[in-house]
Order: structure tokens, then C-alpha cells, then sequence
């Protein structure tokens, strides 16, 4: 009981930021007036719903989700704000758009939000701060090589353990697909991670990685910080390329079969206990198959 008055009492401008308070005194939190969004269909499969967060209740939903997946699950180190209140938040969620996928028949359960993902427009991005991504890696090839409105971050993906499947993570990349055809996406970005922080342990992956994915030179991405581990030795390619990949995370594999490609460097988040790469997909680029599954 408590604990449930804490979490709709704290004082979220102390959390969020100092301009938040009327963001999560509203039941609706749209952007400034002047940011024109357009209107995103909500999508309706069978007990599904997928759509944009559009309320303070469904936002906190989808926060309390990601909590239980990176902070429960995965042991990253949480704050004492974000124990009390059992969410995970940053400043670039005022500003972006929330997909979640809801479970209409899920039973006595009181969260019926069963996966979400973070999107961030980069004309957004820039009046707000700019993207999480770039809190790791330097994005400015990227930057000079698009239009800031043609760029989306993902990021925040996550799916409850019961729902593990592929089903919910298609119905999530249905809806990225409609948003892409929405705003004329034409480049995706984002970072995807494998868990832990002991880089010799992944010497192979990043080896395949780095010699078989790496971003052409002019939308190459740098990581922020010296990543020149002495992993990237050429004897650990040698293992067969399939062996290794069906080994990587399935995040970053959804990503390659798409059609992405890495950063040549990693970045090491001891808070979330990951070693992160920035993955980048142009859409015109995007397999030919999935264009056809998903933006056909």
C-alpha cells in the first residue's frame, strides 16, 4: 500500500527532469504545440492491441515492463528512485514515442502491456537533446548524411518472458513498419547488446562481426570511448560464420537479417551490464523478404 502511494506521489520533476510536472500531472502527453505529429493507425490482432503510448498510465506501464526485464532480469544497477517506483526512465522518454503491444486477455494481471519499444524521430531528437544513442557512440557521419527528419532511433526494446515467441517482437516490427512508412524513415539506428562486460568472452562474436558487418565508411560510427580491445584478432573468424551467429543475441540477429550492419568499436555500460554496438539499418537496404512481410 505504501509502496503504491510512493509511486503515485513521488515528485517525477526531481526524476524525470525540472519541466516535467505538468507531462505527468496530464492524462495525455503530447509534444510542444509547434512539433506536428501525425496520426499513427492502432493496430488490432486478434487479443492484440499495438499502438503509441498515449497516456500517463500506459507510458508507466511500459516503463514498469522494461524495469522488470533490465533491472530483475538482466541485473542492472538501479537507482534508489527507480526502486521505489519499480519503472525505468530516463529524460529521452518526455519526448519520444512508445510503441507497446497490449495483451486484452491477459488475466489478473494488472500490466497488460506485454512489449514495448522506444522510437525517437531525429528532428525530435535534436530540439530535445539528441539521441540515447549518442550518450555511446559519435553519430555524426550519420547526421551529415541525412536528413534529421529520415532518421529513427530504436531503442528500450523488450518482451515479458511469457511471451517470448517471436510473435509479440513481429507484431512490434509491424508497427515500426507502418511508422517508417508514416514519417519516410530512411535510416534506423540504435544500439543492441550482449549481456555482460567481459569482452574477452565475446572475442568471436565481435571478431564476425567486425569483419562481416561493419558500416561502410561514410555512416561509420565510432564508439565514444577507446574500444580497441585486443579481441578483434583474425584467427577467431576462423570458426565457421554460422556457428558463430546463431550464438549472437537475438536483437542484433533481427537486425543483421533485416539488412543492418555495426559500429567497428563497442561500449561498455556497467550500469546496464551490457557491451553495446550501434546497429544501423538504411531502409532501402532492408532484405528484400522482410520488405515484403513488413513494408509491402
Amino acid at each position: 500500500m505504501l509502496l503504491n502511494r510512493l509511486r503515485e506521489n513521488l515528485d517525477f520533476s526531481q526524476i524525470y527532469g525540472h519541466h516535467l510536472n505538468f507531462f505527468f500531472k496530464s492524462k495525455s502527453f503530447p509534444l510542444e504545440p509547434t512539433i506536428k505529429k501525425n496520426i499513427f493507425p492502432k493496430i488490432e490482432l486478434g487479443d492484440f492491441v499495438i499502438k503509441l503510448a498515449d497516456k500517463k498510465s500506459e507510458l508507466k506501464k511500459a516503463q514498469a515492463l522494461r524495469y522488470s526485464i533490465f533491472y530483475k532480469e538482466k541485473k542492472a544497477k538501479s537507482t534508489f528512485q527507480k526502486k521505489i517506483t519499480r519503472l525505468d526512465y530516463d529524460k529521452t522518454d518526455k519526448f519520444a514515442d512508445h510503441l507497446i503491444v497490449i495483451d486484452k486477455k491477459r488475466k489478473g494481471i494488472k500490466n497488460k502491456v506485454v512489449g514495448t519499444y522506444r522510437l525517437i524521430r531525429g528532428d525530435i531528437a535534436s530540439r530535445f537533446g539528441g539521441f540515447y544513442t549518442s550518450s555511446e557512440f559519435d553519430l555524426t557521419n550519420i547526421l551529415n548524411s541525412y536528413n534529421h527528419k529520415k532518421i529513427l532511433e530504436l531503442g528500450r526494446s523488450c518482451v515479458h518472458k511469457d511471451y517470448r515467441n517471436g510473435a509479440i517482437m513481429n507484431l512490434l516490427w509491424k508497427a515500426i513498419a507502418e511508422y517508417i512508412k508514416l514519417y519516410d524513415i530512411k535510416v534506423l539506428l540504435g544500439c543492441a547488446s550482449f549481456q555482460g562486460t567481459n569482452v574477452q568472452k565475446l572475442s568471436k562474436e565481435l571478431s564476425y562481426l567486425r569483419s562481416n558487418f561493419s558500416l561502410p565508411d561514410e555512416i561509420s560510427v565510432k564508439s565514444l570511448v577507446n574500444s580497441n580491445y585486443p579481441v578483434y584478432n583474425r584467427n577467431n573468424i576462423n570458426e565457421s560464420g554460422l556457428r558463430i551467429f546463431v550464438k549472437l543475441p537475438p536483437l542484433i540477429k533481427g537486425y543483421l537479417r533485416v539488412g543492418g550492419r555495426v559500429s567497428d568499436g563497442f561500449f561498455i555500460d556497467y550500469d546496464f551490464n551490457t557491451i553495446d554496438l550501434c546497429v544501423v539499418v538504411q531502409t532501402e537496404n532492408i532484405d528484400k523478404k522482410y520488405k515484403n512481410k513488413f513494408l509491402n
